[in-house]
């Protein structure tokens, strides 16, 4: 019985650190935007938590145009210690485009989507520059 525990254990604490492993390298990676199969110069960066979001884009000075963050699994937003006015492109599970805000100011709060699952912020007239409209592909490359 104790060998059949510390196997258990073994492979429990192997399995694991793999999962820890790809959380920390899938933190710094970066990503190309694609809109419509069209892969633009906008580095994207993904953020899954709010410690994630905290040093990322909380109290920047400028966010800028080739630069932007993808929230996974987001139906709203808060721009609470933003400093600038910001775009923001609500998107469902099939990668289409269902809300966009464009100069969101900051602290304020977006209305919950339902379907919503990905959230892009982007710099401030991004969505006036790509003319991203509604039912647009949204998603970045892999």
């Amino acid at each position: 019985m104790g060998l059949f525990k510390t196997l258990k254990n073994t492979i429990g604490f192997l399995s694991s650190s793999k999962a820890n492993k790809n959380l920390r390298n899938d933190k710094d990676r970066v990503y190309q935007l694609v809109l419509n199969n069209q892969i633009l110069d906008i580095n994207i960066r993904n953020v899954k938590t709010f410690a994630q979001k905290l040093n990322s884009i909380i109290f920047k000075e400028k966010i800028n145009h080739d630069t932007g963050f993808r929230f996974i699994n987001a139906k709203a937003f808060n721009s609470f210690g933003l400093r600038e006015n910001v775009d923001l492109i609500f998107c469902n599970r099939r990668h289409e485009v269902i809300e966009t805000y464009s100069n969101f100011p900051p602290n304020k709060a977006t209305e919950h989507h339902e379907n919503g699952s990905v959230l892009f912020l982007l710099a401030k007239n991004t969505n006036k520059y790509l003319k991203i409209k509604l039912k647009d592909i949204m998603k970045i490359t892999k």
